[in-house]
C-alpha cells in the first residue's frame, strides 16, 4: 500500500520539480498513483510554486493563534444551554438532552 501522507506527497512533488518535471506532468503522475487521494491540481501547483521559490520544508508552517480546544465541562455547559433553547423533542433526543 502506498504512503499517501502529506509529507510523502510533498516530497514526491519536491523531487520531481528538482528533476525538472512540469507541474501538470507531476499532477498526472500523482493522479495515476494516488487516484482519488491525490492533491487537487490547484494545490499541487501552489506547492510547486513554493518549492520553486526556495521552500525546502515539507511540513505545514505554524499558524498564528491559539489552537481550538473543547473541554468536557465547557462542552457540557454549552450543550445544556443549547438544549434549553431548543424546543423540539426530536432535536433534544438527538443531542441527548434531558
Amino acid at each position: 500500500m502506498m504512503d499517501s501522507s502529506r509529507s510523502a506527497r510533498r516530497a514526491v512533488i519536491q523531487f520531481l520539480r528538482a528533476e525538472g518535471e512540469h507541474a501538470s506532468q507531476i499532477y498526472r503522475r500523482l493522479k495515476e498513483v494516488y487516484g482519488e487521494q491525490c492533491l487537487s491540481r490547484c494545490t499541487l501547483f501552489r506547492w510547486c510554486q513554493r518549492y520553486e521559490a526556495g521552500r525546502i520544508n515539507l511540513k505545514d508552517l505554524p499558524r498564528p493563534g491559539q489552537a481550538h480546544a473543547v473541554t468536557v465541562p465547557r462542552f457540557r455547559l454549552w450543550m445544556s444551554s443549547y438544549c434549553r433553547i431548543v424546543r423540539s423533542p426530536h432535536v433534544k433526543l438527538l443531542l441527548n438532552c434531558r
